[in-house]
């Protein structure tokens, strides 16, 4: 293994779900693949340009990974060759296709060709979300639970939005640590 290329990880966190996952992908990849650990909020075309391989992560609010369009015109111009993308989000890996359908709704064909991206299952922090979004959840909740006929999808997202849960795993990392490693 040779360790010319030096990667980039950084991620835009409001639960602490994101940058757990961050930090999992960095203790993959060290010692072996050395990594540099960044909150995205500290991030630059500058910052960038320092790296050979960007990965970027953030949560899903309402179906639009937050932050993506700033980090993909951050990378675009930056000197950085690589970008990595991956989401975090409440919905369970088992929902193959809304999260392949996620995916087409905020990438180009193009960028979903050239940028390997990948879904982490994380959870609800209620107790951490900022009180609007808090808000608009439990709206959202009490509306799933009144409704009179729910399809089983329905079913399970009203229980599933109904507290705070993590389904997180160290798991969901590995595909994207072989990525990069594949290349190191």
């Amino acid at each position: 293994m040779n360790h010319h290329a030096n990667i980039l990880i950084t991620y835009k966190s409001v639960t602490g779900f994101t940058k757990e996952y961050a930090e999992r992908i960095a203790g993959e990849l060290e010692p072996d693949i050395p990594c540099t650990l960044m909150d995205f909020q500290k991030v630059t075309v500058t910052e960038i340009s320092k790296y050979d391989t960007v990965v970027f992560g953030s949560r899903l609010v309402g179906g639009t990974v937050d932050s993506l369009k700033k980090a993909l015109d951050l990378f675009g111009q930056s000197s950085a060759s690589r970008l990595l993308l991956f989401a975090t989000g409440a919905t369970p890996m088992e929902a193959a296709e809304s999260i392949s359908e996620m995916w087409q709704n905020n990438l180009t064909k193009t960028q979903l060709q050239d940028f390997p991206h990948f879904y982490m299952p994380s959870g609800l922090r209620y107790e951490r979300m900022p009180w609007f979004e808090k808000m608009a959840m439990t709206i959202f909740s009490a509306l799933m639970k009144r409704k009179k006929s729910k399809t089983s999808y329905e079913e399970s997202l009203a229980q599933a939005i109904a507290n705070s849960y993590d389904i997180s795993s160290r798991d969901y990392v590995l595909p994207l640590v072989a990525c990069l490693g594949a290349d190191n």
